[in-house]
């Protein structure tokens, strides 16, 4: 599994101070100030979450990512 953050609805620099300020430096950061994978992925709001499996089914929340999706998404059959 990989854990992408995409941040969108706003500047380049306002994202990577984002990033900065709540520590999410440690994974793959991708701006997305066009909103275009936003709009590809249906997500209108932030925070949004989106976790595609390798089967190609999907979960989506709002907030933080509840730790039992995570679990469900990570533990085999």
């Amino acid at each position: 599994m990989a854990l992408v953050s995409v941040g969108g609805h706003d500047t380049a620099s306002a994202i990577s101070r984002f990033v900065s300020s709540y520590g999410l430096g440690h994974m793959p950061n991708l701006p997305d100030t066009e909103n275009q994978l936003a709009r590809a992925l249906g997500v209108s709001y932030h925070p949004r979450w989106l976790l595609i499996r390798a089967d190609g089914t999907e979960d989506a929340g709002g907030g933080a990512i509840p730790a039992s999706v995570v679990t469900d998404a990570l533990t085999p059959g």
